[in-house]
């Protein structure tokens, strides 16, 4: 099956770069494993021979060099480069940005880089049949989150940033049946601009375009120990003081 991946890491990494730490945060190893491994790691049993991976980069990170190298180190062959002259006002316009390199009939998973999901718990097998998205999430705490709410039936009704309408959260992975399809629903959606979110756009509202057009959307419902959240230099600690056995 053919597939696109994007993985935005077109960040700044300001956080990290105040708490001390040289390297990109793409670069920075945790447990013998960059954060770059680690995400791809995550993506494992979606990485086909024919798959076709998209990094959308910010240009003064230099990441290019790093990117090919660390394909050539997992097999991909058919991945793409774009490096933006400045950061978005969001994911879901950074993964809007390669749009010139997807397949648009294929479908589109967009991730990010400073996520790690065992990948025992994702794979083409957990995505329900009839969906036109699928969002994988686990019990969060707090309200920083992207939050799904979900029916009787176990489809996806409704999603929120940083608002929580359940006790679920999206795992930072979002999935659409056909990579033309996040296309328009992106042009659709942003076009009230009362559906950004302090000036942002997140992905997952997104879907609300998609349930508004009675698209399905299906989710996942992943264990809190399987979700490794390694965005701020805190989340990595807490990763890094885990046990190894506990990690893999």
């Amino acid at each position: 099956m053919s597939l696109n991946i994007v993985i935005t890491m077109a960040g700044c990494g300001t956080r990290f770069r105040k708490s001390g730490y040289k390297l990109p945060k793409y670069e920075i190893l945790a447990h013998g494993r960059s954060l770059f491994d680690w995400s791809l790691f995550s993506l494992k049993n979606f990485l086909f021979a024919d798959v076709k991976v998209i990094f959308v980069c910010l240009r003064e990170n230099n990441s290019a060099a790093y990117v090919r190298q660390r394909c050539q180190a997992w097999g991909i062959r058919d991945f793409h480069i774009i490096e933006l002259s400045a950061v978005t006002d969001g994911q879901a316009t950074s993964a809007y940005a390669a749009r010139e390199c997807w397949i648009p009939h294929d479908p589109l998973l967009i991730y990010n880089i400073d996520t790690y999901v065992n990948p025992r718990c994702l794979s083409l097998s957990n995505i329900r049949e009839g969906s036109d998205g699928w969002v994988p999430c686990f019990q969060a705490v707090g309200e920083h989150w992207s939050f799904v709410k979900i029916d009787e039936k176990g489809w996806v009704i409704d999603l929120a940033e940083k608002k929580c309408i359940s006790n679920y959260a999206t795992i930072g992975l979002y999935w659409f049946s056909r990579a033309e399809y996040y296309e328009r629903i992106y042009l659709d959606f942003f076009s009230d601009e009362s559906n950004l979110v302090k000036g942002e756009r997140y992905i997952a509202p997104l879907y609300r375009q998609m349930i508004s057009e009675n698209g399905k959307v299906s989710t996942s419902f992943l264990s809190l120990d399987d979700v490794h959240v390694l965005g701020t230099p805190e989340e990595l600690n807490s990763f890094v003081a885990l046990n190894p056995e506990v990690v893999f």
